[in-house]
């Protein structure tokens, strides 16, 4: 089972959350885990793609578009709104939970990153391929995807700090203190 966080004393009656109970890879993992650092990214890019599957649900025919011809041959525009709105409203639940109760939602939080960009990717290239003219829909569409694989890196740095998968847990219990051991000599 995982370490879970725990809060301690630190001077003068403050507290702050103990990760690790290794004083140096909790100082590492507490600088690591910068909360907020990457979160209103990921509000804003979950926003976005609310924003855009409302947009696609409405009774318009975006998709009729010509820079859309290629994203409408793979998808219907109906079923890539409903997929922006709940993929995009399951991120937002997730960083609810995640800033409301801790970092147990870092997972989902890099899921609905990797999925972000594999959307927005999507998009941009097949705003590109519908070339030319090149529109400006590949280019913020390119930022979007790429704002989204920063923030999935954030939130994959968060699972590593919280031993989301148990690893430093299972390499603590089989007698490996530090993950420069005896192989380095």
């Amino acid at each position: 089972m995982p370490y879970s966080a725990q809060t301690g004393r630190v001077g003068k009656g403050k507290r702050m959350l103990v990760y690790d109970p290794d004083p140096a890879i909790n100082e590492r993992i507490r600088r690591a885990v910068r909360y907020g650092q990457t979160r209103w990214a990921e509000i804003w890019l979950s926003l976005i793609a609310v924003a855009v599957g409302l947009v696609l649900v409405a009774p318009t025919n975006t998709f009729g578009n010509e820079s859309f011809r290629v994203i409408a041959s793979v998808i219907s525009e109906w079923k890539a709104g409903a997929l922006c709105l709940f993929f995009g409203s399951a991120r937002l639940l997730a960083l609810w939970v995640n800033g409301r109760r801790g970092r147990e939602t870092s997972f989902i939080r890099t899921l609905g990153c990797l999925g972000g960009f594999v959307f927005w990717l999507a998009i941009a290239l097949g705003f590109l391929l519908t070339a030319p003219p090149i529109t400006t829909g590949v280019a913020v569409y390119t930022i979007l995807a790429l704002a989204e694989l920063h923030a999935s890196g954030r939130a994959a740095s968060d699972m590593a700090a919280e031993d989301t998968f148990g690893f430093r847990a299972r390499r603590r219990q089989n007698g490996a203190g530090s993950s420069r051991s005896s192989s380095a000599a």
